[in-house]
This record gives C-alpha cells, sequence and structure tokens, in this order.
C-alpha cells in the first residue's frame, strides 16, 4: 500500500512536473507574448544597435559621409518600426525596404533628376561622364578643372567684349551637385533610398559614380540585436520561473489542500497578468488573463 501511494504520488509530481514544463515551452514558444515583452525590454537598446551600425558605415562611406545625406538616414532609420521580432527571429531588412525605400524608389529619384535637369536627352554613358567630370569630381573631389572636355569658349567669356575668365569649375559643380541631390531627394519624399548603395554597395548594378563598396550594416545590426534578444529571452524565462516557484513549492507539499478552481496567485510581467491556480482535474496551471 505505501509503495502504491509513493508511485501514486510520483506519478502526481511527474504530472505537474511535466505540465509546469509545457506551460514554460508555450510561454517561450508565443510568438504574441514574445514580440509584446522583449520587443518592449529592447526598444531602445535595439534603435541603438541599428544607428551605431549605421553611423559606423556612414564613417567608411566617402560617398554617404556628409550632413546632406547622414541626417535623413539617421532619422530614417531612427524609427523603432524599422525593427521586428518575432517567430523568424529580428528582421530589419523587409522593413528598411517599406520605411526607408526600394530599389525602385532610389532609380526614380535619380531618373527624375536627370530629367528635370536636362541630362535625360544624353545617352548613359555621355551623361556618366558629364556626372562625374563636370559635377561630382569639382564639388566632391576637389577637381578644378576637368581633363576629358575640350574648352568651351561660351564658359570663358567675360562681361566685356573680349575679356576671358578663366571658368570656375568648382562653383559650377558645387551648384549643379547641390541642385542634383536636392532634386532627387524632392522625388524621395521623407524616405533615403539610398540606405541600399550604402548597405549593398553599387558595384555591379550598371554604370554608376562614384563606386560604392558594400557595408552590410543591416546584417551586422540584425546579429547583434538577435543577441540581445536571445539575453533578454533568457531572463524572462527565470522572471517567469522565479514568479511561481514559491507557490508551486507549497502546493506540492499539500496539493490535498487545494481545490479544483482554486487560485494560488497572479502576477504580473512586462505588464502582462498570468494566474496561477488548481485545474477541474486538481493539477497546475498557468494562463495569461490579461
Amino acid at each position: 500500500m505505501v509503495v502504491q501511494e509513493f508511485g501514486r504520488d510520483l506519478q502526481f509530481l511527474s504530472r505537474n512536473a511535466a505540465k509546469l514544463a509545457r506551460k514554460l515551452g508555450e510561454f517561450e514558444g508565443n510568438v504574441e507574448m514574445l514580440r509584446d515583452i522583449v520587443a518592449s525590454r529592447i526598444s531602445g537598446e535595439a534603435v541603438d544597435i541599428l544607428l551605431e551600425e549605421l553611423r559606423k558605415a556612414i564613417v567608411v562611406s566617402k560617398e554617404y559621409n556628409d550632413p546632406v545625406f547622414r541626417g535623413d538616414l539617421e532619422r530614417v532609420f531612427s524609427n523603432p518600426a524599422m525593427i521586428r521580432i518575432g517567430r523568424a527571429g529580428v528582421n530589419i531588412m523587409p522593413q528598411a525596404m517599406i520605411l526607408a525605400g526600394t530599389w525602385g524608389e532610389l532609380e526614380y529619384g535619380i531618373e527624375g533628376a536627370r530629367a528635370v535637369l536636362g541630362l535625360g536627352r544624353l545617352d548613359r554613358g555621355k551623361a556618366l561622364e558629364f556626372w562625374k567630370q563636370r559635377i561630382y569630381r569639382p564639388a566632391r573631389e576637389g577637381l578644378k578643372i576637368p581633363r576629358r572636355f575640350k574648352k568651351n569658349k561660351s564658359f570663358y567669356k567675360g562681361a566685356n567684349k573680349g575679356e576671358r575668365v578663366v571658368f570656375d569649375y568648382q562653383a559650377y559643380g558645387f551648384t549643379k551637385y547641390g541642385r542634383t541631390i536636392a532634386t532627387r531627394k524632392s522625388f524621395w519624399g521623407a524616405k533615403a533610398p539610398y540606405w541600399l548603395w550604402l548597405n549593398f554597395g553599387n558595384e555591379g548594378k550598371g554604370k554608376a559614380y562614384p563606386s560604392i563598396k558594400p557595408t552590410n550594416f543591416i546584417a551586422h545590426a540584425e546579429r547583434r540585436v538577435s543577441s540581445l534578444v536571445e539575453q533578454r529571452l533568457f531572463e524572462i524565462t527565470n522572471e517567469f520561473t522565479d514568479a511561481i516557484s514559491r507557490e508551486v513549492e507549497l502546493f506540492l507539499r499539500n496539493p490535498q489542500a487545494y481545490q479544483p478552481g482554486q487560485e494560488l496567485d497572479r502576477f504580473m510581467l512586462e505588464g502582462a497578468e498570468f494566474r496561477l491556480g488548481v485545474t477541474p482535474t486538481g493539477e497546475l496551471g498557468v494562463r495569461r488573463i490579461g
């Protein structure tokens, strides 16, 4: 008889231990709960990580380490909605396409600016050469006189008859460069689709100048945020276990003292309310109630 009772007790304890383990498993596997609890905990830290990786990429990028680009990139990527946490893990890339811009939007702004500024009448090769030698290099690289262009006499006429002056290619380049970037941004609106070139580079994307190497800052940020999520999940699971451990211990010592449906405890965890109680079958149960 004693052996039978001891066996029943062991079975009861085993069932409850398995039930609690299963509940903890459900807790860890609940995507919505993870999204709410983990995202609320790491939202600020995750954005800081993303911005840190963005700024690292900007520093090593000759093209985008300029206030005219840097400010918009930081503004767009400081949006907490840029980071999604769910069953598939941490995803930034899909959100970046939505919030910062796509390849199509990038091309739309570039082609729109060419048309507005009159470069659309040139074929792509000539347009690229004009952009490189007459606009970009004088404006961004300090080129004083483009070597590949014949001197246009009209550029050297002074205000008075017979007067000749040296044409200021840098001033011309600065003016045209500023207008080009401003026009592109007018097509892009609040987005900054050039993040794609900063992340992936533009090598192999057709004719473009300057050549931009990939930084992969999105992938770096995703890996770091994923590590942060794992750390926080470990902490949350421990808190969840600690929150129910005392009442569980009391119940397992004397389960006959508890009635089916009896509530043992309620506790809050990151804004979510949980109920620990005795099920209709006389075993333990944990349920989220708010």
